[in-house]
């Protein structure tokens, strides 16, 4: 199913979903341009013989900042809706100065930037390993949300003022973190905090500027709701990761079904 484009439209006919986006995570942040680039062209053709399938290129950031800005360049010419990218590749994180050509198209076009993060060593290579799954539990998770905090408070939305972030993985979860944020961005409570922006800024700038999807937990209720809570649900996107977590049309189902449940008709 992971290549079979016409298995993956119809299980999502069976779940009621209309259009797809699709992206390719064995490719996103990879270190051979080359590579990708054929891996993106071989793409496209899913993207251009249906309306509708939308496309994220993948970005080779690995082989560089100026390698990475080329290849998404040359996608959005060719047809792609914006570029994807990881929360770290080869040691290259979205607030790098490295990748600040990738930044310059996103905020020069608007397209897109989706953030998908690292599946391995999410959060450094003797942390949270795989024993037991918890790199792909937990540090996954807070590889992405760290990447909303570097992007607002680096200062990187500020000087990209129509770079438009969407972040996998409801941001990591972040927003059913937000009692922690807010208490260790409160100004004055604790040394060393002149880098930081006081919680009031961050949370107005993670309201503006950060788009996050519904993909990575399963079809839970209360990630889903804990978001909704603190996001506008314009700043919400539909997502799956299908083929990984709704493994069959019924598990996907119960993702459109659990927008439905917790949102208003309007929102």
């Amino acid at each position: 199913i992971h290549s079979d484009s016409e298995r993956i439209f119809e299980q999502y006919d069976r779940a009621g979903v209309d259009d797809l986006v699709f992206s390719q995570p064995p490719y996103i942040g990879f270190a051979d341009a080359e590579a990708t680039a054929k891996a993106n062209y071989s793409l496209l053709e899913v993207i251009n013989n249906n309306d509708r399938a939308h496309g994220l290129a993948a970005l080779p950031v690995a082989a560089g900042g100026e390698a990475a800005a080329n290849e998404f360049e040359r996608a959005l010419d060719l047809g792609y809706n914006g570029g994807a990218i990881e929360t770290r590749s080869g040691g290259i994180a979205p607030d790098d100065r490295e990748a600040e050509p990738i930044l310059e198209i996103a905020d020069r076009t608007g397209a897109p930037l989706f953030i998908h993060p690292k599946l391995h060593d999410s959060v450094g290579e003797h942390s949270l390993d795989d024993t037991y799954r918890l790199n792909a539990i937990f540090g996954r998770e807070a590889a992405l949300s760290k990447t909303i905090c570097d992007l607002i408070h680096g200062d990187v939305l500020d000087s990209y003022p129509n770079l438009t972030p969407v972040v996998h993985h409801l941001g990591g979860n972040i927003a059913s973190m937000m009692g922690r944020v807010h208490l260790h961005n409160d100004i004055g409570r604790w040394p060393g905090m002149d880098n930081m922006k006081s919680f009031a800024e961050f949370k107005r700038q993670l309201e503006d500027r950060v788009y996050v999807d519904t993909a990575g937990f399963f079809g839970y209720h209360a990630p889903v709701r804990a978001t909704i809570e603190e996001f506008p649900a314009s700043n919400i996107i539909f997502g799956t990761d299908s083929p990984y977590e709704p493994r069959t049309s019924e598990e996907l189902k119960r993702f459109v079904e659990v927008v439905s449940d917790l949102t208003s008709e309007a929102d």
